[in-house]
């Protein structure tokens, strides 16, 4: 859905989120050809899991290189959530999945598994490819949260773009995290040698991002 492949190359970290457990990192090294649902949920239930792994398999999917799905970048975020963020946000985040299903019309009648792509995609498209002033709109009442009450007193569309938005981020650093990306695709010197600061980016690592 989002072809965002070269630009990953070419970017810098630009999430600021605080350094993550090794422990939790550590998900991240292992890369295998299919990524299913074979680890267990922290935070989120396994339908809510579900989602999340399908929703980062189309923002970072597979293509030339790794997909963040394939990297473990969903395991890597419930963790993360669930270990490292504070416990509201933990629980906000949680509950935003809820809301996400509920957009999704996932219930007994329609479980995840009937849950066709093209309904992802328009989901991500709705509100991570909503106007630049709807998208500052909803960023405007995120920033007014002071806990959970005020949480709760949020409009449901809200919600949903506060869940895809953290999710989107999160694939982005864990992709740019993990092993894989950090030292094959990349620019990669894990002993630093002299340094030119007068030259550009595309001489110097072929206009690649440095990993570390």
């Amino acid at each position: 859905m989002i072809n965002r492949r070269q630009a990953l190359k070419n970017i810098g970290l630009s999430v600021g989120y605080i350094a993550a457990a090794p422990t939790i990192l550590s998900v991240l090294q292992s890369c295998t050809s299919e990524i299913k649902l074979n680890w267990t949920p922290q935070l989120l239930s396994e339908d809510e899991a579900k989602v999340m792994d399908q929703l980062v398999d189309l923002i970072i999917p597979e293509t030339d290189i790794p997909g963040a799905k394939s990297l473990n970048v969903p395991m890597f975020i419930d963790k993360f959530m669930n270990q490292v963020a504070k416990k509201e946000e933990a629980e906000m985040f949680k509950k935003s999945a809820g809301f996400v299903l509920d957009e999704l019309q996932i219930n007994e009648d329609k479980p995840v598994k009937e849950v066709k792509i093209e309904e992802y995609e328009a989901l991500l498209s709705k509100y991570l490819k909503s106007t630049k002033e709807q998208q500052k709109t909803y960023q405007r009442e995120i920033a007014q949260i002071k806990g959970l009450r005020d949480f709760e007193n949020l409009p449901t569309e809200v919600n949903i773009f506060s869940f895809l938005n953290a999710v989107r981020d999160l694939s982005i650093w864990g992709f740019k995290t993990s092993k894989e990306i950090g030292e094959n695709v990349l620019a990669y010197a894990p002993v630093p040698g002299e340094q030119i600061g007068c030259d550009s980016v595309q001489n110097l690592t072929g206009g690649k991002a440095w990993s570390l």
